[in-house]
């Protein structure tokens, strides 16, 4: 699988879930980006953005850098409305042919999901090995956060064979 037919098999995935795409005026300078608003049976109310980026040069800063400048467009596509609440989630999936331990030991466990009021998620897909490797979901705090990271990735980041 190459980089396109992955993003094409999640454009078609998040579609098929109802999820809209963000202007691209709003989403610079990530495209596309979808978000979806939704209410989640254990954690309330979410609303989640989707985006890849296939950029060549990755390693642990640029997906740091990456990852956190998604994290601003996450939280100001969503401000506080009227002293509700909701939680922000953000998958930034990066495919690629291969990856080294150190960059997805990094992104899936050393990187800091929550803050500012959001969960953002690095996500690499290996297109050589056609795995999408996730982050561990933990035994305690935050638990029902990283299940939903974990069906998500499920339902709309991993190719299913058909």
């Amino acid at each position: 699988m190459d980089s396109n037919e992955y993003r094409d098999h999640v454009e078609t995935q998040v579609l098929d879930h109802e999820y809209d795409p963000l202007p691209p005026e709003e989403a610079n300078p990530f495209d596309p980006v979808w978000y979806k608003e939704d209410e989640d049976p254990t954690i309330g109310r979410t609303k989640v953005f989707i985006t890849i980026n296939d950029d060549l040069d990755l390693d642990t800063e640029t997906l740091k850098t990456t990852t956190e400048s998604f994290r601003t467009l996450v939280g100001s596509a969503s401000p506080p409305t009227d002293g509700s609440f909701q939680n922000l989630f953000g998958y930034i999936v990066y495919p690629r042919a291969g990856f080294d331990e150190a960059l997805i030991e990094f992104a899936t466990e050393e990187f800091t999901v929550a803050n500012r009021r959001t969960n953002v998620f690095p996500l690499l897909y290996d297109l050589d090995a056609e795995t999408l490797h996730t982050h561990t979901i933990p035994r305690l705090k935050g638990r029902g956060f990283y299940e939903k990271q974990k069906f998500d990735a499920e339902e709309l980041l991993t190719p299913h064979s058909e």
